[in-house]
């Protein structure tokens, strides 16, 4: 990783660090991370574009910024529902600093705007599908699960297995019934969560049938 994309992955977190102290919303009753989220959205992102076949039609150097930057918007706590509009404004004045192209600027932030938008990953531009799966890879399957478990404890005043059980089909097994990716890659690693997720419920579920008495 170049000193660059360093700087700006240390610009990011710091920025989110407000967002983790201060947001008060449901989610964030687990401590949810934005900048691990972020990490992790990174890595996905890396992970996807290895495995597209056609890397001479991406702009990998705005794909990567954009995954950097694509949730700096949480920063502004009064404003999160706007995140990704927001967050194209943060990254387009780090940008103008760095004294980036302006077309590069418009184009980064073009894909920062509209990732949170996953109603449709066709004819948009191809790093606009990377970003979008990237993230939409994130907190599914296994961690789905855990992460289900971990809201049910900590936002629930009564849990008990059934109840973990009936979260974990309301939010992760709901999800994952139909794959939303584009790119051959993506869909093969959600047919792989899915699973995954449909063999763990499957048999928990087992698990906690009773005998009729």
């Amino acid at each position: 990783m170049n000193t660059l994309y360093c700087e700006m992955i240390e610009y990011v977190k710091e920025k989110l660090r407000e967002y983790n102290e201060a947001d008060k919303t449901k989610k964030n009753a687990i401590h949810y991370n934005r900048f691990d989220h972020t990490m992790r959205v990174y890595r996905w992102m890396q992970i996807l574009y290895d495995a597209y076949p056609c890397k001479e039609h991406i702009d990998f150097e705005a794909l990567t910024i954009a995954a950097i930057f694509h949730d700096i918007g949480y920063c502004d706590i009064d404003n999160i529902q706007n995140h990704a509009e927001t967050g194209a404004g943060y990254c387009r004045d780090y940008l103008m600093k760095k004294q980036f192209a302006p077309e590069k600027i418009d184009f980064i932030c073009e894909l920062i705007a509209k990732h949170s938008d996953k109603k449709s990953l066709y004819d948009i531009p191809m790093e606009l599908v990377l970003l979008r799966e990237a993230d939409l890879l994130d907190d599914t399957g296994a961690h789905g699960l855990v992460l289900d478990i971990w809201m049910e404890t900590a936002c629930q005043e009564a849990v008990s297995f059934e109840s973990i059980l009936e979260h974990m089909e309301q939010y992760t097994v709901r999800l994952m019934k139909k794959n939303p990716m584009r790119t051959e890659k993506a869909r093969e690693i959600w047919e792989q969560k899915r699973q995954l997720t449909e063999a763990f419920v499957s048999a928990y579920r087992m698990d906690l049938q009773t005998p009729e008495i």
